[in-house]
């Protein structure tokens, strides 16, 4: 059994994370809708909600993540986030918003990701644990 942290959590949890990330990544290349990640996308929220002593390091891995929105680091980041609420992640993506870089899309992958903060998130039907 592994050791753990005076909080609790797994000392390789941000390493876990990482590799939900990769895999989540890994099937939406190859893959089209969120049926095929949702159960990667419950294991990363495990993580992200199991370990409450790494949040700041788990923050800023999905902080990273919103350099380069693509296809499965939406449906993470808005997933995750419509359950945690994280306000330095909303923070981030609505800084993101209103200093644009990069092109037009990056922007709708953002606003995506802002909408998933809502209890109103219009994908949420997407998923079974909202369906």
């Amino acid at each position: 059994m592994a050791s753990m942290t005076p909080h609790g959590e797994a000392p390789d949890a941000v390493e876990d994370f990482r590799r939900s990330v990769r895999e989540v990544l890994r099937i939406a290349d190859s893959s089209c809708g969120v049926e095929e990640l949702e159960p990667e996308l419950e294991h990363a929220l495990r993580i992200l909600r199991g370990n409450p002593g790494l949040r700041d390091r788990l923050t800023a891995e999905i902080v990273l993540l919103l350099e380069t929105p693509v296809e499965g680091v939406v449906e993470l980041v808005s997933f995750v986030m419509h359950e945690l609420r994280w306000l330095p992640v909303r923070a981030e993506v609505e800084r993101r918003l209103a200093h644009p870089t990069g092109d037009v899309s990056d922007r709708r992958h953002y606003e995506a990701m802002l909408d998933a903060f809502q209890d109103s998130w219009r994908d949420r039907d997407l998923y079974r644990r909202h369906g």
